[in-house]
């Protein structure tokens, strides 16, 4: 019960975790959007709602969703990121960045210890 707000009417849950397997198998940014959407809460929810829920225009969705990697499509802002996670119901795409942020950090401390 820690993780559900007591609401009138109901309850609301807070975003889940995806699998590390799921995560580790996403090789981009746009893939881990991609199966962020993928695993969202509400099966049923269609990307205008998504939009909506965001506050980012359907069009804008439909680019970051989109399969192809075409430069002219565009990326999640990170601005989005706290209302995508309610949206969808995970933390995919954070966890995601927190894991190419520690491996930056990781291999920053090894240079470090390196060139000492």
């Amino acid at each position: 019960m820690d993780d559900e707000l007591a609401m009138v009417g109901g309850m609301v849950k807070r975003p889940d975790f995806l699998p590390d397997e799921v995560i580790d198998a996403c090789k981009s940014y746009r893939d881990a959007v991609r199966v962020s959407w993928e695993y969202r809460r509400i099966k049923q929810m269609h990307r205008c709602t998504l939009a909506e829920r965001i506050d980012r225009k359907a069009q804008h969705v439909s680019d970051y969703l989109a399969q192809d990697d075409e430069p002219h499509r565009r990326n999640l802002p990170a601005d989005s990121l706290d209302l995508w996670a309610c949206a969808v119901g995970n933390f995919g795409v954070q966890q995601w960045l927190n894991r190419q942020s520690r491996l930056t950090i990781l291999e920053e401390v090894i240079a470090e210890r390196a060139a000492a």
